[in-house]
């Protein structure tokens, strides 16, 4: 009899193994087969992706970035246009607080950065240390980035979390053309 037990025990056991195991390594959520698609450059995962109706603004488990957000970081633009016209969000951030535009300015990405202010991303959302896309452009050195802001209507009087301003920023780095092209807009010390 215990000879059965054990019998039944094992098989019943080896038949879990065998068939609830190799199913869940294959069954990987939709969110995740997306955010592969999205990090592989995959178009045809993620136009699949989407018709199926996968959330376009699901975010990475890890550092909480949204499939736009990783095409910035790539500097993927068509990709990043494509997530947009599908609905992306524009201001949604990753764990460090930054949004695809303070990412694009950053980056010095001047067609993302329009790409995204025509999308209506908020041009003064500043992420965890207070920086606004515009301290962004200032402190990539990028003059045209800080032009499209500023024609846009980013807030120039903004200050980080050291105190200092778009204008203070340019000063400091002896960006003298940026230096003016803040001056022209309005700024003052």
């Amino acid at each position: 009899m215990r000879f059965n037990k054990f019998i039944g025990v094992f098989l019943l056991v080896t038949a879990f193994n065998f068939t609830h195991f190799p199913v869940q390594a294959q069954s990987y959520s939709a969110s995740y087969k997306f955010l592969k698609a999205i990090k592989d450059v995959n178009y045809r995962d993620i136009k699949v992706a989407i018709e199926k109706g996968v959330n376009i603004n699901t975010r990475d488990y890890d550092d909480k970035s949204t499939a736009l957000i990783m095409a910035v970081r790539m500097k993927e633009f068509p990709l990043a246009r494509y997530l947009l016209g599908n609905g992306a969000k524009t201001n949604l951030v990753g764990d460090d607080g930054k949004t695809p535009l303070l990412l694009a300015a950053a980056s010095g990405n001047r067609a993302m950065v329009a790409l995204l202010i025509k999308a209506g991303a908020d041009l003064d959302l500043a992420d965890n240390n207070g920086t606004t896309p515009l301290v962004a452009g200032v402190l990539a050195r990028k003059g045209q980035i800080v032009t499209l802001l500023l024609e846009a209507g980013a807030d120039y009087t903004l200050e980080d979390y050291s105190g200092r301003s778009p204008l203070q920023h340019a000063i400091d780095n002896r960006q003298r053309r940026i230096e003016k092209l803040l001056r022209n807009a309005g700024a003052t010390q």
